[in-house]
């Protein structure tokens, strides 16, 4: 046993953290699954009483704040499985672009720079704060094709409609209470066809470092009800560099380039930032000129629904040091089905429609 593996067993626990409480539903059975993974792949206890004795490791649902972080004795990416930021909107999409405007409202500490460094990174669009800001972006963009309107704290499956004048967007933003809007931002972009949104992230937890990069499946109408289909992701072990081991085509290599972009830039312009988890989707397709463009989405540095492909593609690493790649998916489906040999369950329940949802993931070793 190595030392940095040493530091990381022993008498400690892992311990859920979730924004508001009480949380549930899938996503809080997502957070504990990952959890109670983490918990083996760090031997570790999970849930209980805390013992002042023991290590705590925590496993958050959002990227926190530097103050978040402080009082749950946070002090860096080796204490848990997500992100820490000086401020709130940093972890969001809406840190990712220039306002409309000079004197558009933007959060205290906003970086300009920011946007100048991720010009070649991301999709054409705008930030805002506030309804005027978010109007007035949404016109300026609409000159040029239809747009998207991103809510700035969005998971990366949310879906988000494709609008075509200012009334739709009008619609679409005043459905965002103010406080959320002032709070975490919006994003207002340009909508692109024939869209395909890769998946690039890395993690590490204790001494085991993953990298990933996959696609989305598109989102489909099943039983009446949107389901958000999941993902495919290749997994090594490693940096971001290591991808490069993989065999990426150009698309695939272009995509983990602009995200290692803006993840470089975002840490340089909000300073102290760390993380031990980071996800992001970079979406490729056609403007309504017909141009391709790519770029990247925006930043998730908590525990989201790849997180327990993820946690399970570390332990089987760790279980087989010698295996180079492997590919790990997750799925959602509605009613009753069969599930395939060494699926992972992290939810099954009815939904509001009536209607059986099942979320799991499963690893295949012998692909990648």
């Amino acid at each position: 046993m190595s030392i940095e593996e040493a530091q990381f067993r022993g008498a400690g626990r892992v311990e859920a953290v979730t924004r508001e409480e009480p949380a549930d539903g899938a996503g809080r059975e997502c957070l504990d699954h990952t959890a109670e993974r983490i918990a083996r792949l760090l031997q570790y206890e999970y849930g209980g009483v805390r013992d002042g004795r023991q290590r705590i490791y925590f496993v958050p649902d959002h990227t926190l704040t530097l103050g978040e972080a402080a009082r749950l004795g946070i002090r860096s990416e080796r204490d848990l499985y997500g992100g820490v930021v000086p401020y709130a909107f940093v972890g969001t999409r809406a840190a990712t672009h220039a306002p409309v405007s000079a004197d558009a409202i933007v959060p205290q500490r906003w970086s300009y720079a920011l946007a100048r460094m991720l010009a070649t990174s991301v999709l054409r669009g705008y930030s805002a704060f506030s309804l005027m800001d978010a109007c007035a972006a949404a016109k300026r963009l609409l000159r040029s094709g239809p747009v998207r309107i991103h809510r700035g704290d969005a998971e990366p499956a949310e879906a988000s409609a494709v609008l075509h004048d200012v009334d739709e967007c009008l619609e679409a933003l005043e459905a965002i209470p103010l406080v959320d809007l002032a709070v975490r931002g919006v994003v207002v972009e340009h909508a692109l066809a024939e869209e395909t949104v890769h998946v690039v992230g890395s993690a590490q937890v204790g001494a085991q470092a993953i990298s990933y990069i996959g696609t989305r499946r598109a989102p489909r109408i099943e039983q009446g009800r949107a389901v958000h289909a999941g993902c495919d992701l290749v997994v090594v072990q490693g940096d971001f560099a290591a991808l490069d081991g993989v065999g990426l085509d150009a698309e695939s290599r272009a995509a983990v380039l602009k995200a290692a972009h803006y993840d470089a830039a975002l840490a340089h312009a909000y300073r102290p930032s760390f993380a031990s988890r980071r996800s992001y989707d970079v979406v490729r397709g056609r403007n309504a000129h017909g141009e391709v463009r790519m770029g990247v989405r925006g930043p998730l540095w908590s525990c989201s629904a790849e997180s327990p492909a993820e946690v399970a593609a570390m332990l089987a690493f760790r279980d087989l040091p010698g295996l180079a790649s492997l590919r790990a998916s997750t799925y959602e489906s509605i009613g009753a089905f069969d599930l395939p040999d060494g699926a992972m369950v992290y939810h099954r329940a009815d939904d509001e429609a009536g209607g059986l949802v099942t979320r799991y993931c499963t690893i295949d070793m012998h692909a990648s």
